[in-house]
């Protein structure tokens, strides 16, 4: 059975301490370089050699996307640093951009009729529960009855997250 990463892509362990494990931090690298340079998330996955898990060639862009957010590879908590903040800074920027959820562009004159607008805000723990979804779906063996207890539980925290905006 395969197991979840405990130490992030590009790090390994040396007498206690996190090291750079050389081809997985090139690849990070590369990950950054790619998507700075335009490429998207599925393009990048599909790019990648270096296998994410031992046994586990075969990368998606959610593992892409948690290479691009984690903060430990600009040396946070004690990570040997691997990109620059610039660039970390940059992937950030454009991964914000390419958000597909857009908020309501301004009216140019106001309504005269009262509206309600759903805003929908996810919380940090949406954002775990996610994570946590991906990371099921991604190992090989899996309890769909689980995921299917989480996707529930984690539809139910969105639709309590939304608020509603009357304009």
């Amino acid at each position: 059975m395969l197991k979840n990463r405990n130490i992030p892509f590009g790090y390994c362990m040396v007498n206690g301490k996190y090291a750079l494990n050389a081809p997985e931090a090139e690849a990070v690298q590369k990950i950054f370089a790619y998507y700075i340079g335009g490429k998207s998330l599925k393009t990048i996955a599909a790019e990648m050699t270096v296998p994410y898990n031992i046994g586990k060639a075969v990368w998606n862009k959610n593992m892409v996307c948690r290479v691009i957010e984690n903060k430990k590879y600009i040396g946070e908590n004690e990570f040997p640093k691997i990109i620059s903040d610039k660039d970390f800074k940059c992937a950030a920027e454009i991964k914000m951009e390419r958000n597909t959820y857009r908020k309501p562009a301004p009216q140019a004159e106001p309504r005269q009729t009262e509206t309600t607008i759903s805003v929908y805000e996810p919380i940090d723990e949406i954002r775990r529960m996610t994570n946590e979804i991906n990371r099921l779906l991604d190992s090989e063996n899996t309890d769909k009855g689980l995921i299917e207890e989480l996707i529930i539980e984690l539809a139910q925290r969105k639709y309590l997250a939304i608020s509603e905006v009357k304009s």
